[in-house]
């Protein structure tokens, strides 16, 4: 199965990844981890962000190999209280977008909805490539109006 991230970062005019993000409200995260992985070493990808309604796994690449064993998984850590609402739903394509919102609104509030752990990992990791780079949908989001319009 062909593997698309949700959201990335990439530099500023570029198609260079900084960051790539999968956000799923349900699904298997064993199922996800591989792909994120595979993704992150053939992009040449250094971080990595696997997020559900209750945690978010961070990943980043050592670039130490000709694999994806070079992609290591950093820690994982609890999700935003909030977003506990996603959970058993069907409204990935509005998980998504918060997860968006979110990483934007970290450029400005580093500490938003973080626990300590997580916070010096983030100030580490994914902060560095949210401040250096654009964030946006990976693809187009179709929402279930934009579906019932066009069939």
């Amino acid at each position: 199965m062909l593997f698309d991230p949700g959201i990335v970062v990439t530099e500023p005019g570029s198609s260079h990844v900084l960051l790539i993000v999968e956000a799923k409200a349900g699904g298997s995260e064993t199922t996800s981890e591989p792909q994120l992985r595979n993704y992150m070493w053939e992009m040449g990808c250094p971080v990595g962000l696997l997020v559900s309604p209750s945690k978010i796994v961070l990943y980043r690449n050592l670039f130490t190999g000709y694999s994806d064993e070079s992609v290591e998984r950093v820690g994982a850590y609890p999700a935003p209280l909030g977003w506990s609402r996603y959970a058993d739903r069907n409204c990935g394509i509005e998980f998504e977008s918060r997860v968006q919102s979110w990483l934007e609104g970290l450029k400005n509030d580093r500490a938003s909805e973080l626990t300590d752990e997580a916070a010096g990992a983030f100030e580490q990791f994914v902060i560095p490539g949210l401040l250096q780079g654009e964030i946006h949908a990976a693809g187009p989001r179709l929402t279930e109006f934009t579906i019932q319009q066009t069939t």
